[in-house]
């Protein structure tokens, strides 16, 4: 799928935010400026969130309660070294009733549950994304699937 623009980008994650369920991890991989915390608004925007959504980099992992129907969590693990670092930033109890945005998550994706799907952006063109999507768990073939009825 191509995104031509950041307020394509805003309203796939909308779009996603419409679908997810509690649990469902999306981790996001893209170089700096790709397009990852773009998304993350859309997504909270999605879910009903009207707190400013900005990149968890120093802070690394950001909640935002539910506001409609889900929570938001979102996470910046491009620091992270250790499963131990990562399980205090993020646990499945917590995840339950929140969809989990993760920057940078794919060297841990093992450890996010049982739906973890992949979303890369490729932004080598100035101004397309190109996204492809992956499952990291078997279980997570129904999140893809609910993922791609809307990017139908």
């Amino acid at each position: 799928m191509q995104i031509d623009s950041p307020e394509a980008m805003q309203a796939l994650g909308e779009s996603i935010a419409a679908i997810a369920q509690g649990g469902d991890v999306l981790i996001l991989t893209g170089e700096l400026g790709a397009g990852k915390t773009t998304f993350a608004q859309g997504v909270a925007r999605g879910l009903g969130i009207t707190e400013l959504i900005t990149s968890p980099t120093f802070v690394m992992s950001k909640s935002y309660p539910p506001s409609i129907s889900l929570g938001l969590l979102h996470l910046d693990v491009y620091r992270i070294t250790t499963v131990d670092q990562l399980l205090d930033l993020w646990s499945e109890i917590d995840a339950e009733n929140s969809l989990t945005l993760v920057e940078w998550g794919a060297p841990w994706a093992g450890e996010f549950g049982e739906s973890v799907v992949e979303m890369k952006i490729n932004s080598e063109l100035e101004n397309e994304r190109e996204l492809e999507f992956t499952v990291h768990t078997p279980t997570a073939e129904s999140f893809l699937a609910r993922i791609e009825s809307v990017l139908a």
